[in-house]
């Protein structure tokens, strides 16, 4: 949601957006890390600056910073053409 919104207040909408997470999990530790992988449609924009937006957004998200320190959180970015 925050990269959505993110896209639209940059001026630069998207048509669609996916995302999946992709979680690790193990009973004695817990979950310790998280891969959340997007891919989207958004006109305007070109995938360096989808994936940065994608990136400045999971910096941005409160679940990513409740879980920062202690999970360990990747994004892959995909923009469709």
């Amino acid at each position: 949601m925050a990269f959505s919104h993110d896209l639209a207040e940059a001026g630069t909408a998207p048509e669609r957006l996916e995302a999946t997470a992709s979680v690790e999990f193990h009973p004695d530790d817990g979950v310790r890390s998280s891969h959340i992988a997007v891919r989207g449609r958004v006109p305007g924009i070109d995938q360096d600056a989808f994936a940065e937006a994608a990136r400045g957004a999971s910096e941005g998200c409160p679940i990513s910073g409740a879980l920062k320190g202690n999970v360990h959180i990747t994004v892959e970015a995909e923009l469709e053409s």
